[in-house]
Order: C-alpha cells, then structure tokens, then sequence
C-alpha cells in the first residue's frame, strides 16, 4: 500500500506499536518449561491491551493469536500444550490489526542456551534483515532488498527459503503480495510513501532444499 496522509501513517505506528509490545512481553516469558499455549495466552492480553486484535485469527481462523514455531519448524506454528526445553529456538510472529491496518512481525528467541549452530543462524538472520533496511531506500529496486538480505545470508553459510515470501498490503492483511527475495519483484521501484512488509525465513543451508 502507499500512505497517503499523516493520518494512515500514525494508523500503521499504531498497530506497528502494538506488535512491537506483544514481542516484548512475550519473549521475556520464553523459558524452558512454558507452554506454547502459555506464550499464546499472554500474546493475546498484550494485544487486546492495546486495542488490537490478532489477525490470523481474524481473517484466517488461525487456532491461536500469534504463530509460535520451535526449532525445525520455520513458520506459522500453532500455538498448544508442547513444552519449550533448554536449547531449542522458537520463532514467535505476531500480526496485528488495529483501526482497520495491519503489523507483522517476528523474532527468533532461543530458550536458555542454545548450540553454536543455532546461535550462528540467529545471527544470520539478524544481520540479513540490517542489510535488507540499508538497502530499503526511496529510487532502490524493490528486489534489490532481497539481493542484500540473500547475500548476507549465503554469505554467512545460511539460505532464504524462496517459497515463503511477504504481504505488501497493509492495510488488508494477505492482498497484494510483495515478495522481497531477489527472484521476485523485478522492475518495482522502492518509493517515497510505499509501505510493505519485509520477511526473510531463513535455515541452515545444509537443511535447505
């Protein structure tokens, strides 16, 4: 989507706000031993404190207000009665609707401690996503961002899981796809007022196929 006036801004800071918080709280809470459901349950209040709701189980009927995901899983895990143990590495993504816009986010949070491995790919992905902000700027093409993210990614011995790409339209969550992986979105160009979502699923490249 474009943002038009100051107002649809602030709306998008909004809702953006409100994942950030829920991220927050509910990282905070991830230990060996909580359920998944706990981590849920806690997302909920979060965003309902703000006066935000969750969207997946909104406009899909998602079993859950956030998606948690432990280990192997790469995305959109449902939240249930599974035990976080020492080691492990659960992705927690939060997309919320507020005012009729929509944020999403995610983060990777290990539980206790976790093997150099493991570590080595949550660095990965932190650095993918600064490369893939540096290169988000007005007059860029939009690929351009995945071409950052992906070399920044190999370069690090990790790989981008090309078929998970990202939502563009924020303010109807799952329109208008915009894919920041550098096969897709050639000829967009980034510009002054563009909002969209930037997501990388990353894995360790001998897992990848």
């Amino acid at each position: 989507m474009s943002v038009r006036t100051p107002e649809e801004l602030e709306a998008l800071r909004r809702a953006g706000r409100a994942v950030a918080a829920t991220l927050r709280e509910v990282s905070r809470r991830v230990r060996p031993g909580v359920t998944t459901a706990e981590l849920d349950a806690l997302a909920a209040r979060v965003l309902a404190r703000h006066g935000a709701r969750p969207a997946p189980a909104l406009v899909y009927g998602f079993p859950g207000a956030i998606c948690i995901s432990v280990d192997d899983e790469a995305v959109h895990g449902i939240p249930g009665p599974r035990r976080l143990r020492a080691g492990e590495l659960v992705k927690l993504d939060v997309t919320a609707e507020l005012d009729g816009f929509y944020a999403d986010a995610a983060i990777s949070v290990p539980v206790g401690r976790v093997a150099p491995r493991v570590a080595r790919l949550a660095a990965a992905a932190q650095a993918a996503l600064r490369r893939g902000l540096e290169a988000a700027r007005a007059g860029a093409p939009l690929n351009a961002i995945g071409a950052a993210v992906e070399g920044e990614s190999a370069r690090r011995g990790c790989a981008v899981l090309g078929e998970l790409t990202a939502h563009g339209d924020l303010s109807r969550a799952g329109r208008a796809g915009i894919a920041a992986w550098i096969g897709f979105a050639i000829g967009t160009v980034v510009k002054v007022g563009l909002a969209f979502v930037m997501i990388g699923i990353f894995a360790a490249a001998w897992f990848a196929f």
